[in-house]
């Protein structure tokens, strides 16, 4: 659809299983097909057994041979393991700190995250470039991270090279200085990386449900751009005073090395590093669920519902997880699971299904994930509910039974072939203080639990009759499929709450006054990755009691050229012209509207479904493709203004919802100079965007960004006709 920024962007490779549809370029009519992709596979000859009589049955167990390590402790605290094992001369160190997000206060949330960052990133003994020089030069790595409870610092290189790794962990580690411009380099590349989850239905699911689900607990607290803008430097070193300390600290080192020598290098380059008290964190209980409710998070034009549904679980220690284990994979553990097999298989409702039950620090969650089409959001819900229901009231079947028991048993040997894997299990075990004999017996473990013990955990631990049930979709197309399943809240992407009437109501179409609308010329660079792509130019006249919009633009591969009208009195729509090819595609739009009917005719390629004729009723302030760049130029904005324009998509043949937030001011420099704008949100098509807008009215489009994409167009020049 035509946005004000229209052009094109680089082709997109095929999507994904279970991916939304590729963004569309900001077109009037999206070139970019929806193309179903078909992978061509090999599939190896059916065993005679398995045609005859099933599978044949799974190979004679063996015992793990879990490898033996050493472990001792600094004078300082600080907890050491060394594990001798793999065949490659490699060595790999993680030092683990109990830093992790849980720590983040809400105002200051992403702390950890921007801390770790930073951490190799300059310290008083080397630059970051230094740094980054030492340990490539070797061929080896060097890098910080914070979880949810944990600070790890990682290095990986040769055994040659173990006396650098060292030297180079610890420097960061006890040194680190936070230079001011790689706080700020690292901020920018964060607040990017935020604005770029906000087009990704996923990634809000799973904030809206941490956020639903922990309440005040600090595993519902996400960063946003407000909270990662207010840490400062002073934070970032008061968090390093605080949690950069031996006393609680776990340093495994694995790889082909020998202790005397590990153990050496660990007290020249540690052992004098001061011990310090970490302030004691205490948690709150994470809030009791009595009731399963809907969380319906509005994202205007949205083609698939991206779905969360579950609760609160349990903590690390508790014993039941073992045959939670064998529950969930029956659950939605895998490609034979329940969920897979009857919303992929069976219904053909989406590319994947799948739950899981985690197990951090504190209390983790238990929950079911799927992606679905739009059009039935309603049924897969109610399925995926039943199935809840089913694994708590019937007995898994023996043959379920079996395939469980024997993948998660039959595959355990697999996680533990490389010293990194072996050294991230039994860093698991000791972070929280869990029996290792978990570990060497879990292939047993698993194999006691019955279905008995399936059902019974089920029925104590999972509660589809009290679950967050957190849906990312179209509004304004499954709110009213949605009602009569549960209670729902509804929320924007940003988390804000909306109502049932600013998902479902017709917008504000006819309250804009197009006299403050102005003639001009309009010049954008479109680019990718900071690199120049492309061009575009916009040309607005007035045309006695109608505005005449035209544009042309050039990009790798295509062109576009539109030419638009609609009324300079009440913005009703006049008709709307549209040439556009990329490569051999090609497309070609002619419409009018008359006496309130939209007709004409938009030829389009066999692969977006080939021509379509238009001859029917246009609702009331429904505009064409183009004109929302026209109303949100002639609205009155400000800090929180929400803007809703019914919108007709021409490829889809159906009203959609633009949906257009101010969500903040801003001065930006662009070719063109230097401006006060107004940063809006937009959403409603294939692509969520951000556009500045002149703060002065008319409401110019200054910048555009694709949410989620390194694409944007700069205005280059601005002048009257």
């Amino acid at each position: 659809m035509n946005r004000p920024a229209a052009g094109f962007r680089p082709s997109p490779g095929p999507a994904a299983p279970g991916a939304s549809r590729p963004a569309a370029p900001v077109a009037a009519i999206s070139l970019c097909a929806a193309f179903l992709c078909v992978g061509l596979g090999f599939a190896p000859p059916t065993p005679a057994a398995a045609q005859v009589g099933g599978p044949p049955p799974p190979m004679e167990e063996r015992p793990i041979e879990f490898p033996s390590f050493d472990e001792f402790s600094l004078a300082n605290g600080l907890r050491v393991v060394i594990l001798p094992y793999g065949t490659q001369p490699v060595m790999s160190a993680r030092l683990y700190l109990p830093g992790g997000s849980a720590r983040d206060s809400a105002e200051r949330a992403g702390l950890a995250s921007l801390a770790a960052n930073v951490l190799t990133r300059g310290t008083t003994e080397r630059t970051a470039d230094e740094i980054s020089a030492a340990i490539e030069g070797v061929g080896g790595s060097l890098n910080a991270s914070a979880s949810q409870d944990f600070l790890t610092i990682s290095t990986t290189v040769l055994t040659d090279h173990m006396e650098l790794a060292f030297d180079l962990l610890a420097d960061v580690t006890r040194n680190a200085t936070f230079p001011q411009e790689e706080v700020e380099l690292t901020r920018r590349r964060t607040l990017s990386s935020l604005q770029a989850e906000l087009g990704q239905p996923q990634a809000i699911a799973q904030r809206r449900f941490d956020a639903i689900v922990y309440g005040d607990h600090p595993y519902g607290v996400r960063s946003t751009p407000e909270t990662v803008q207010a840490i400062t430097r002073d934070d970032l070193v008061r968090f390093r005073d605080e949690v950069l300390h031996p006393g609680q600290g776990l340093l495994m080192v694995a790889g082909q090395v020998e202790r005397r020598e590990v153990e050496e290098l660990i007290r020249r380059h540690l052992a004098d590093w001061e011990p310090a008290d970490t302030p004691e964190l205490t948690l709150p209980a994470v809030p009791l669920r009595d009731e399963t409710r809907i969380y319906l998070v509005h994202r205007p034009g949205s083609v698939q519902s991206v779905m969360g549904v579950g609760h609160a679980g349990i903590t690390p220690d508790d014993p039941d997880y073992f045959s939670l284990q064998v529950m969930n994979r029956v659950l939605g553990g895998g490609a034979d699971s329940r969920l897979f097999q009857i919303l992929r298989e069976e219904k053909g409702w989406t590319y994947g299904a799948n739950s899981q039950v985690t197990r951090p620090a504190d209390r983790g969650v238990i929950r079911a994930i799927t992606e679905v089409r739009t059009e039935v959001t309603d049924s897969a819900l109610v399925e995926l509910l039943h199935q809840m229901e089913r694994i708590r009231q019937e007995p898994v079947p023996p043959q379920e039974m079996d395939a469980a028991r024997n993948y998660l048993a039959g595959s355990f040997p697999l996680r533990l072939e490389t010293a990194s894997q072996v050294a991230g299990q039994l860093a698991t075990q000791l972070l929280l203080d869990l029996p290792l004999d978990d570990l060497t017996g879990y292939p047993e473990r698993i194999r006691r639990v019955s279905a008995d013990d399936v059902q019974r955990v089920a029925r104590e631990h999972l509660h589809p009759d009290r679950a967050a049930v957190v849906v990312v979709g179209d509004g304004a197309r499954i709110l009213e499929t949605l009602e009569g399943i549960a209670p729902i809240q509804i929320f924007d992407v940003r988390g804000e709450p909306l109502t049932r009437d600013d998902v479902l109501g017709q917008g504000e179409v006819g309250q804009w006054d197009a006299d403050r609308l102005e003639e001009g010329v309009r010049r954008y660079d479109l680019q990718v990755q900071g690199q120049h792509m492309g061009s575009a130019e916009y040309r607005l006249e007035r045309d006695g009691v109608e505005w005449v919009a035209s544009s042309s633009m050039t990009a790798p591969g295509g062109s576009q050229e539109t030419r638009l009208r609609f009324s300079a009195v009440d913005f009703s729509p006049i008709s709307l012209e549209q040439e556009m090819d990329q490569g051999p595609a090609r497309i070609h739009a002619d419409i009018r509207v008359e006496a309130g009917r939209l007709q004409g005719r938009v030829e389009l390629p066999d692969q977006l479904g080939g021509p379509r004729d238009y001859d029917e009723e246009l609702a009331p302030g429904v505009l064409l493709p183009g004109m929302e760049e026209f109303v949100m130029a002639a609205a009155e904005l400000e800090d929180g203004v929400r803007v809703t324009i019914p919108h007709m998509d021409l490829m889809r043949g159906e009203q959609v919802q633009i949906q257009a937030r101010v969500t903040g001011r801003e001065e930006i420099r662009v070719p063109a100079g230097t401006f006060d704008t107004w940063r809006v949100e937009v959403t409603g098509g294939d692509t969520a965007l951000v556009h500045y807008l002149r703060v002065e009215a008319p409401h110019v489009l200054i910048r555009q960004e694709f949410q989620g994409q390194p694409v944007q167009l700069e205005l280059i020049s601005l002048s009257p006709l």
